[in-house]
């Protein structure tokens, strides 16, 4: 039974007003929750691998969890201990399906007192109150994708959208602590190595069946990076997150100093960067959390960032040699959000002694990593000027 926002605000007004009277609604559909898992659960005790099945339609078949893939259910183990049931919800109408323990599933069903299925009622018609809830899945994080074979990638299609509306109703099926992985997420590409029509030069990608989850185990010796800056190297876990729409890449623009500009020596100045489409002033402590969680947007679809400036000093105009990261001029990590002119600011209050620099941006997700943007064909996100600082009396 499908809630529409106008009952969902009208229940709400009648629980403030009626508490009594909420308990007892709850009370009810917390039973008729419990009779509707029993009811799916004996269902999905009928189904096998490759049954038909409608888009975006999940069940349970040899307690894996199953979606509907090309019109025919596809399964994969859930993680190590736990099957896949339907569950009762317990703060609204409805049921989930996810995978638990046996444990979990007998005790949120008693607790609901449904203690079979109701007359007449062989589960047919719950269907259309089953969200898909939050679904740990085939492989642990603990291990190294042995279950990769059942996991190829092939189970993001109906569901990832549908998965928005996760029902986690307060119990231990929280995909954001769960140390699983949850099925509706998983790449089906990232099962391809890209050859599949080869170009030339064109090397194949690395695979995986499972997201990567474990990828820096194949890296022996080296470190995670864990929040921090490790000069030496290291292998970070964290996803890249939410990528922008190609309306929504971030751009900049050096305002001053300006191409070809001329600064007297050691005389402050102001850098001016202009930003478009980048949520600015949005940085974490880079020296706990460096890279340690993905990339966010805002409201807007837009990149929740900060920038960085950073002057490099060269031998000419004319260099053709590349320069060193490791050395700079200067560098300001910019961590006020842009004025209304979309302008950010920072102040080099010595100046710079004479001689000839690149000026460049760098920016930013709130983590501090490169902004990462749907496609690979675009401009470049940052900008770089090359500019004359001169001494006294004029020369350079």
């Amino acid at each position: 039974m499908k809630c529409t926002l106008i009952v969902t605000l009208l229940l709400s007004a009648v629980a403030l007003a009626h508490p009594t009277a909420h308990a007892r609604r709850a009370s009810a559909f917390a039973l008729q929750n419990g009779q509707d898992a029993i009811a799916l659960n004996n269902k999905f005790k009928t189904l096998k691998e490759g049954d038909p099945c409608q888009t975006g339609e999940n069940a349970c078949i040899d307690q894996k969890f199953a979606q509907c893939i090309g019109g025919k259910f596809v399964s994969q183990p859930c993680g190590a201990g736990t099957i896949c049931a339907a569950l009762p919800l317990v703060n609204s109408r409805g049921t989930s399906i996810t995978c638990t323990t046996q444990s979990d599933v007998d005790r949120r069903i008693a607790a609901t007192g449904a203690t079979g299925p109701p007359p007449g009622n062989d589960g047919g018609n719950t269907g259309g109150n089953t969200t898909t809830a939050a679904t740990p899945a085939a492989t642990p994080v603990a291990t190294t994708g042995g279950n990769t074979g059942g996991n190829t990638g092939g189970n993001t299609g109906g569901n990832t959208g549908g998965n928005k509306n996760v029902a986690n109703d307060g119990g231990n099926n929280d995909p954001q602590t769960s140390l699983t992985l949850d099925p509706a997420v998983i790449a089906r590409g990232f099962a391809k190595d890209g050859q599949e029509v080869p170009t030339p030069g064109q090397v194949p990608s690395l695979t995986s069946t499972n997201n990567f989850i474990n990828f820096c185990l194949t890296a022996k010796g080296v470190p995670i990076t864990d929040g921090k800056q490790i000069k030496t190297g290291s292998c970070n876990p964290a996803p890249i997150g939410l990528i922008p729409a190609t309306t929504n890449m971030p751009s900049c623009k050096f305002v001053f100093p300006k191409n070809n500009d001329v600064i007297d020596e050691n005389k402050p100045f102001k850098i001016q960067l202009r930003v478009s489409k980048l949520e600015t002033g949005n940085f974490v402590n880079a020296q706990t959390n460096y890279f340690a969680a993905p990339q966010q947007l805002n409201q807007n679809g837009q990149v929740i960032g900060h920038s960085h400036v950073v002057v490099e000093r060269i031998t000419s105009l004319r260099q053709d040699t590349p320069t060193d990261p490791n050395v700079f001029a200067f560098f300001k990590g910019v961590n006020d959000k842009a004025n209304a002119q979309g302008i950010l600011t920072a102040s080099v209050d010595k100046g710079l002694p004479a001689g000839v620099y690149r000026l460049s941006s760098i920016i930013a997700a709130a983590n501090h990593q490169p902004i990462i943007v749907p496609v690979a064909q675009r401009g470049t996100l940052d900008d770089a000027v090359y500019f004359q600082v001169k001494k006294q009396g004029g020369q350079n």
